[in-house]
């Protein structure tokens, strides 16, 4: 049976006609009965039962149709399961705990790998390092080297995090401060800052944070808002979010806010992204 034939026949136990079928399938009726026919030639047995002005399945052709479905539904999965290995031969994903890091290391591979597909995306730290362990990306950036012997892992940059604020704020005067001079500020927060998120919300317990989905809003709000918000040397080097002149940065002192990034992968991958670990 080929597919066109496995489909009608899992149709027909929905349809119930072969009139039906042909109209789903904008192919006449007759085309439709002798696939039918043919259906019947492979099983060897009758699966429908036909009256004068109707046909119905039997229940050895009610088990067929259920076989038939059964049958696409695996292939669909094997045809899904082909196209991905082909898009993963063609395509490096990488996934970081920090969005910066992807700023150096997404045009950095495009220019190293010009004829691959980069993928890129911005997770906690718990899933960037599941997706590591489970195969799910080539690639990924962690806050600390690999521990475990069956990946490599290579320094890629480091990055300080900055208290935000106006220049009427109580801190702007700070040469530095530390989270601990922060805590009970409510703070502006961008929701997608992956690991650097947990580590101001368990670093600053007593304050609140307005989170924002949308970087326009964001912005407008940094721009017309009194409250802090945070940033990173990395940030303002490259001009990532412009916060006018009515903001001044003050560096953050404390050990957690000073992170150096790891490129990792496992020693089975490195073969596919070999050049950046070079």
């Amino acid at each position: 049976m080929n597919v066109t034939e496995l489909q009608q026949l899992a149709a027909m136990e929905e349809l119930g006609s072969f009139s039906e079928v042909a109209r789903r399938f904008y192919v006449s009726t007759p085309t439709v009965t002798r696939n039918m026919a043919r259906a019947e030639q492979f099983f060897g047995v009758a699966l429908f039962s036909r009256g004068k002005n109707r046909v119905e399945l039997t229940e050895a052709g009610h088990l067929a149709a259920a076989g038939a479905r059964r049958t696409l539904r695996e292939l669909e999965s094997s045809v899904a399961e082909v196209r991905a290995y082909d898009r993963s031969l063609r395509t490096i994903d990488v996934v970081s705990c920090a969005p910066a890091p992807l700023w150096v290391l997404a045009p950095r591979t495009s220019r190293l790998y010009p004829g691959m597909s980069v993928t890129t995306r911005v997770a906690d730290l718990a899933q960037t390092e599941d997706a590591l362990a489970t195969g799910s990306c080539d690639v990924a950036v962690l806050p600390h080297p690999a521990e475990d012997p069956e990946l490599l892992s290579v320094h890629l940059m480091d990055e300080h995090l900055y208290l935000c604020v106006p220049t009427d704020h109580a801190l702007v005067d700070r040469d530095a401060v530390a989270f601990a001079d922060l805590n009970g500020f409510n703070f502006l927060l961008s929701s997608d800052l992956g690991f650097w998120n947990d580590i101001v919300r368990r670093s600053l317990p007593a304050s609140r944070f307005l989170v924002q989905d949308d970087e326009f809003a964001l912005n407008e709000l940094i721009r017309t808002s009194s409250l802090p918000c945070f940033t990173t040397d990395v940030a303002l080097e490259r001009r990532y979010r412009d916060v006018g002149g009515s903001r001044v940065m003050v560096p953050i002192t404390d050990p957690e806010a000073n992170v150096s990034f790891y490129l990792v992968a496992s020693k089975k991958s490195t073969q596919k992204v070999a050049r950046l670990f070079a």
